[in-house]
């Protein structure tokens, strides 16, 4: 039977299925404030989240100040010594150069046996400028008191826990870094480290890192964690990236540990949306059910050996989690290969199916392919002209980004089913099938030698798949039209659907729409080469005396109508709101040196906003305040106010062995200065720095391009001390440029509106004031 039905029927059963695994990649209910005291309740621990999360607290504010005695007070209530590991340090990474003072809570729970490896738990208590951080990381912070809480209601645990409530963790890993500078005593101290983090407001937690040689760590967390989301590919692709947690310096000292974040909610990341009332509670419970369950359990049992061989891992459905040894992806890849191998020929034996006509179903999906991120390249660039105001969101994750997201993928698939309907006029099912399948294994191939642990993504798939075909080769059919597939052959669809829309769906949330969410079209042509017997029998149908397939228009059709209905949610629903407000980018500057102010925005044009303030803006390099940049900038003259510059005092000026050496105090000037940065223009002639009593390591001191610039968070109101070093007698030439929150009271400055917030970043709603030293 091939009525239009039943040729149907497949694909709406992999849809429904695909709704289901989306479905169940998500947070478990949140457990309610009467549940008993041993239990993790997401309801009690926002209740710190509200007090962690009240107002902004970036590092070095009264407000972080205040979050900090309020961690030391709960600790203490809770029974356990706190203390604050008050320090500050110098990192020189990748070029950039940043000084801080950081303040780290550190409280341990003891065990009944003391003296061996501890448990280390670590969430950052500081936020961005603008932002509460009920996400990120309040959740994190409470589901470390909630945790806390419910070990000291139940029995004493064996091993010791140290509870780190990190500082500076948004100005570059500052408390982390400070508190594994000692890595020999870190190694002595802890058997394993647990961070969790937050890249939004709501969604699962998500284990998304795991240390290297993580086989006795990954089979541990099977066994103990209550909902595991967690794959091999998170792993590979995150150790490939450049993006770094609290967790990172702990690895790099030799821990072993997991990594835990929720990253759905990506609009309300570092925003002053992010609150306490826009939090998932399902995402704090996951956090603190995972924390809770963890903590006990490598608390019960023996830290001193916790290395083993890599593992892989993957969810297939839901928070069912399988593992296994990683070596034995590479005897899968090689069987599903040679598997493929065998049926192709198989297939040229039954059909005469030609190894060339093979090779001309390959380029088939590789020119699918390249139509489909062409399309997808288009469509965003038409979203990002008619809708500039998105472009303030981190990679344009605005609140109605996922409108735009369906409509991405409808579009992909109507010209992919539409493609292969025409292609059908020209090219057998076989091969347009065999094509596809040899691609996704120079895939499976690739995968399997650059991220070995994660091959089970093509490996699984790919094997079913082939085994489907197998199946079919062995019916007796016409080769010239498609057939439509048995009950096996959609059963043997589901591992790649319930593999590969998982990623696809995460790529969705990670990406938003930059350019990179066009891996989500990528990895949608995979999805749909492997579907191919199931979309064939949609898009090409036989016709009467020999002559050419007739193309189905009926499922791009459907495809379009989606895409046409997500973009006209995605259009109604573009009006920012007092709960999904829109990110605007202004600060104000003083070029102190010149008596000259501007108004500045990161943005290329004016929002709706800030339209009012820059009313006559140009768009270039700005020299006059980033001599050290030739990238644009948006400004427009401001008023000049009286604002304090920084100061430099000179506390001695000597020479030793024909170089020059200052020792100089540096004062903000104004108050509550956030940060600051220090660029020296004759940065070659430098043989030494030491900032806050921290030498800058002599690899650093001579940047590849432009200045030497060093970032200082938190500065002492009384002044931090540099001490100097050049390489002659001649003069040290220097910029200083203060921050401080918020702008400043100038004529002319409209009130920001409900629907309006600051934007991130610690330029964005600033005061800054710049003065130039030459001594």
């Amino acid at each position: 039977m091939n009525t239009p039905f039943f040729r149907w029927l497949p694909l709406l059963g992999l849809l429904l299925f695909a709704g289901l695994v989306v479905g169940l990649v998500r947070p478990p209910r949140p457990v309610p404030a009467t549940a008993p005291a041993t239990e993790f309740s997401a309801a009690r621990a926002l209740a710190d989240v509200a007090v962690v999360a009240r107002q902004p607290h970036p590092l070095g504010s009264p407000a972080q100040a205040a979050v900090r005695d309020y961690l030391l007070r709960r600790c203490r209530a809770l029974g356990v010594a706190a203390t604050v590991q008050d320090t500050s340090l110098l990192v020189a990474d990748h070029g950039q150069v940043t000084a801080a003072r950081i303040q780290n809570v550190v409280a341990r729970l003891p065990g009944r046996q003391p003296g061996g490896k501890a448990v280390l738990v670590l969430a950052h208590y500081d936020s961005q400028p603008h932002t509460p951080g009920a996400g990120d990381d309040g959740a994190g912070v409470a589901a470390m008191l909630e945790t806390l809480r419910a070990l000291r209601a139940g029995p004493p645990l064996a091993n010791d826990v140290i509870w780190l409530f990190s500082d500076g963790e948004e100005a570059g890993l500052l408390g982390a870094r400070a508190f594994a500078a000692d890595t020999a005593r870190l190694r002595r101290a802890v058997g394993v480290a647990l961070n969790f983090e937050g890249r939004g407001n709501a969604g699962p937690s998500l284990t998304f890192e795991v240390s290297p040689n993580n086989g006795w760590v990954m089979r541990e967390y099977a066994q103990a964690a209550p909902a595991p989301i967690a794959s091999s590919l998170f792993y590979e692709a995150y150790r490939h990236l450049p993006n770094n947690t609290d967790f990172t310096p702990l690895r790099q000292a030799g821990l072993t540990g997991l990594n835990f974040a929720f990253v759905a909610g990506y609009p309300f990341y570092h925003s002053p949306a992010d609150t306490p009332g826009h939090l998932s509670l399902g995402s704090l419970q996951h956090h603190g059910s995972a924390m809770l369950s963890l903590v006990r359990h490598f608390s019960s049992i023996s830290l001193a050996h916790t290395k083993g061989p890599d593992e892989t891992f993957f969810n297939p459905l839901g928070t069912w989690l399988v593992h296994y040894p990683a070596s034995w992806n590479l005897g899968i890849s090689a069987f599903t290969i040679l598997l493929l191998i065998s049926v192709l020929a198989l297939a040229n034996f039954r059909s005469s199916l030609g190894w060339g006509s093979l090779l001309g179903g390959a380029l088939a999906w590789l020119g699918g392919l390249l139509l489909l991120l062409a399309a997808g390249w288009g469509l965003l660039a038409l979203v990002a002209a008619a809708y500039p105001q998105y472009g303030a969101f981190y990679d344009r994750a605005a609140y109605n980004a996922p409108a735009y997201q369906v409509a991405l993928l409808a579009l992909g698939g109507a010209i992919f089913t539409a493609y292969y309907g025409w292609l059908s006029r020209y090219l057998r099912p076989g091969a347009q099938a065999g094509g596809a399948l040899l691609v996704v294994a120079l895939l499976l191939g690739l995968l399997q030698w650059r991220a070995a642990s994660s091959a089970f993504l093509l490996s699984l798939p790919l094997l079913a798949a082939t085994l489907a075909w197998a199946l079919r080769l062995c019916q007796t059919v016409s080769q010239a039209r498609p057939q439509a597939p048995n009950l096996v052959g959609w059963l043997l669809a589901l591992p790649a659907v319930a593999l590969l829309g998982q990623v696809l769906y995460l790529l969705l949330i990670l990406f938003g729409l930059s350019p990179l969410v066009l891996l989500a079209l990528a990895l949608l042509a995979v999805l749909l080469g492997l579907l191919l017997p199931l979309v064939l029998p949609l898009v090409s149908f036989p016709t009467a005396g020999g002559r050419q397939p007739a193309i189905g228009w009926g499922l791009p059709g459907v495809a379009l109508g989606v895409m046409a209905a997500a973009l006209a949610v995605g259009h109604a629903t573009r009006q920012p709101t007092a709960d999904q407000p829109q990110q605007a980018h202004l600060f104000y500057a003083l070029d102190a040196a010149r008596g000259q102010a501007y108004w500045l925005s990161a943005a290329p044009q004016p929002s709706a906003w800030t339209r009012r303030v820059l009313t006559q803006p140009h768009y270039g390099p700005l020299p006059a305040l980033f001599p050290q940049s030739a990238a644009p900038i948006l400004y427009q003259a401001a008023p000049r106010l009286a604002l304090a510059a920084p100061t430099l005092t000179v506390l001695a000026d000597s020479i030793v062995a024909g170089r020059r050496q200052l020792t100089l105090r540096l004062r903000p000037g104004q108050p509550e200065v956030s940060s600051l940065s220090i660029v020296i223009s004759n940065a070659a002639q430098l043989r030494g720095l030491r900032v806050a009593g921290h030498p800058l390591p002599a690899a650093s001191l001579h940047p590849a391009t432009g200045p030497l610039t060093v970032s200082f968070f938190a500065p002492r109101p009384a002044g931090e001390i540099l001490v100097v070093r050049l390489a002659g007698k001649g003069p040290l030439q220097l910029a200083v440029t203060t921050r401080r929150l918020g702008l400043p009271a100038a004529p002319g400055l409209p009130p920001l509106p409900a629907t309006v917030v600051p934007a991130p970043g610690y330029n964005s709603f600033t005061t800054q004031v710049r003065q130039e030293f030459a001594l």
